[in-house]
């Protein structure tokens, strides 16, 4: 099934069992997250995207009641490509063979949201995006 489907029949089935309902989105295309935050707004507390690991400047609660926001961001090495150590990266990049990609050796990041939700309603309230670093 269609990701948007498939959040239709998964709704169906929790149907009154709560109100609280928070979707990770894990998805590459931006313009497919927007979609389903906009899609699911008003029937779940929080659609939050995951997987490019580069946090977004989008959070936001949609009119509806949903917080959004397209990418949390990432945990891991702040200084490379996506907690990989950029030289590899590069090759790659450079040559179009594959490499083995080490971890990068740079401070520590951590990022994502705090997301508040009133609790009888299931409506969020607010989302903020954080980033820690070491």
């Amino acid at each position: 099934d269609d990701p948007f489907t498939k959040a239709d029949h998964i709704l169906s089935e929790i149907a009154g069992k709560t109100k609280n309902i928070f979707v990770d989105f894990h998805a590459e295309v931006t313009s497919e997250k927007v979609a389903m935050g906009l899609y699911l707004d008003g029937r779940v507390s929080a659609v939050i995207g995951t997987h490019t690991h580069i946090q977004t400047s989008d959070a936001k609660v949609l009119a509806n009641g949903t917080a959004y926001i397209t990418d949390a961001g990432m945990t891991g090495p702040g200084g490379g490509v996506i907690g990989m150590d950029k030289d590899a990266v590069f090759k790659k990049f450079i040559t179009g063979m594959p490499q083995n990609f080490v971890i990068s050796q740079t401070p520590a990041l951590m990022q994502g949201c705090v997301v508040e939700i009133d609790s009888k309603s299931g409506k969020a309230i607010s989302i903020k995006s954080i980033t820690l670093q070491s």
